[in-house]
């Protein structure tokens, strides 16, 4: 599912104080037609030709009052801004028309808004047609390994769920994020004497001390050069950014990490070559190159949420 993120539309939006406010969101159906402040392409990824004689799911952003913290779907907060019915296994064209509101925003326990909405992307039934999420209604599917950050200003590495410093904007993160999860000390000072983030085929072409990364629960293509962290690792490069395996990733049992390129820009991510074009983008959390391809969004069973931290809940 490529991931067409409009951030630079969106950022002169915030910017240019045409923020939205107070009041949550407008009643947005289908058919709205207005300026689309940014848009997802994908779709539904089933085996089935029907899910419990449904052949439509509504798939819509859902933010997580809370903000990192949580994987249960029924807390989240629907934003029917950024919602759509679609056909099962067809694309989709998720558009967002308005920015989130006050009611997506992570607060504290006393109520007090923490500076930034983190959301998921999740497919449902609609069982009533009333166009929202509502009792008797089920969860289907999520979009694996990806959240979404919503920051309306610069946000300071104390305050960010990432313990990152995180620009304005709306972007994509890859789970887990490090949060404050203690990572593995280097033991170089360079790359361990392998190109990170180089395309590769098999292991053999990333050297002695890499691996060729082909995929966790989303594809990395045409390979990526990485160190895998596990038991056996005896280099552990400084000039990289740590990743933790996901929970519900595909990679091997004694593996419990990869150190990926480092960046600030997705130019800093481009591969030689046209065709390999946009394939990877700066995560705007763990300051790496990471696939922009998030994956088909597969539906048919209850939802399994990644934790947003290394080790969280």
């Amino acid at each position: 599912m490529a991931l067409l993120m409009q951030t630079e539309n969106l950022q002169r939006l915030l910017l240019g104080g045409l923020l939205l406010s107070g009041c949550g969101d407008a009643l947005v159906d289908d058919s709205f037609q207005g300026q689309s402040l940014w848009q997802i392409v994908g779709n539904t990824d089933t085996r089935a030709a029907q899910i419990e004689g449904f052949d439509h799911v509504r798939v819509a952003l859902f933010w997580n009052p809370q903000g990192e913290v949580g994987t249960s779907p029924t807390q989240l907060v629907e934003q029917r801004a950024a919602s759509m019915s679609t056909q099962l296994a067809t694309p989709f064209q998720l558009h967002m028309y308005q920015l989130p509101s006050a009611e997506h925003i992570a607060r504290t326990k006393s109520g007090l808004s923490r500076g930034f909405g983190i959301a998921r992307l999740l497919a449902y039934l609609d069982r009533d047609q009333n166009g929202q999420y509502s009792d008797g209604d089920s969860f289907i599917g999520v979009l694996p390994n990806r959240a979404f950050a919503y920051v309306p200003a610069d946000l300071p590495a104390w305050a960010s769920p990432t313990s990152a410093v995180m620009p304005a904007g709306l972007y994509p993160l890859s789970l887990p994020q490090r949060c404050d999860a203690v990572i593995p000390a280097a033991t170089d000072a360079g790359t361990c004497g392998i190109k990170i983030g180089a395309s590769c085929k098999q292991d053999s072409g990333c050297g002695s001390n890499g691996v060729c990364l082909r995929e966790t629960d989303v594809p990395w293509p045409t390979g990526y050069c990485t160190i895998a962290e596990s038991p056996t690792t005896t280099c552990r490069p400084a000039q990289a950014s740590y990743y933790g395996v996901p929970r519900y990733g595909l990679s091997p049992s004694e593996v419990s990490g990869y150190y990926l390129q480092i960046c600030q820009y997705d130019a800093d991510c481009e591969k030689p070559g046209l065709r390999n074009s946009g394939l990877y983008v700066c995560d705007q959390g763990l300051r790496a190159c990471v696939p922009s391809v998030g994956g088909k969004l597969p539906v048919g069973e209850s939802p399994m949420l990644e934790p947003f931290c290394i080790g969280g809940v």
